[in-house]
């Protein structure tokens, strides 16, 4: 049975996350972060969506999109980029099956108190997980 589209909205934020599958460290090693970080803004590249912030960290990951005029970029966009990083982590790691943890999440930011919140929380995620003192000296972030 295929699964339910997404009704995303135009010109909105949206807050995106997902973690390892297991909540496995599949982010751990610099090159796959590096990888990831590429695929991302190599499909962001093809749509008019706007990467706002992101931060990648060892099991999971989390961006903040803006949707431009054509609200099911994203879906087609994150399935592209999630696909494309499994088949080389598979390859690369020789393995089998889902990288993630199922369908990612996105949580749409109405206000702007939410995407100020959500871009506090993205930026504070290597600081409060001990990896950095401050968000800025984090290399696997745009903030």
């Amino acid at each position: 049975m295929p699964r339910t589209s997404r009704r995303y909205k135009t010109h909105m934020y949206y807050h995106i996350y997902n973690r390892g599958n297991n909540r496995d460290p599949v982010l751990k090693y610099a090159e796959d972060k590096r990888l990831f970080i590429s695929l991302l803004y190599i499909n962001i590249r093809r749509t008019d969506l706007l990467l706002d912030s992101f931060c990648i960290m060892d099991n999971h990951y989390h961006l903040i999109v803006k949707i431009g005029r054509n609200p099911h970029i994203l879906s087609k966009c994150m399935q592209r980029l999630t696909v494309s990083f499994a088949m080389q982590i598979n390859r690369k790691y020789k393995r089998v099956g889902h990288v993630f943890q199922g369908r990612y999440q996105a949580k749409m930011l109405r206000y702007k108190k939410d995407l100020k919140q959500a871009r506090g929380y993205v930026k504070k995620n290597p600081v409060v997980e001990g990896l950095v003192k401050r968000s800025q000296d984090y290399p696997w972030g745009k903030f």
